[in-house]
């Protein structure tokens, strides 16, 4: 999964667009020193988002952002 866009909002929020769901927007907030995935504003012209394809766009966003190591240590990781 790869990033096609993102842009800065309010409040420390970043929304993405990626490349497996091109017509739906992903709202990230801060949480301490990582970034969490607050909304999916889905189009339905995109498939249905699993759970799966969330904890990918954490990663990549994270990664993206240079808080991965930070995402890793949080309590609810699982590798």
């Amino acid at each position: 999964m790869n990033i096609l866009s993102y842009s800065y909002k309010k409040r420390g929020a970043i929304e993405f667009t990626f490349d497996a769901f091109p017509h739906s927007k992903v709202v990230f907030h801060p949480i301490k020193t990582y970034y969490f995935i607050r909304t999916v504003r889905w189009n339905a012209a995109d498939p249905v988002v699993t759970r799966r394809d969330l904890e990918r766009m954490e990663m990549v966003a994270n990664l993206e952002m240079g808080t991965l190591e930070h995402y890793k240590k949080r309590k609810g990781y699982k590798p």
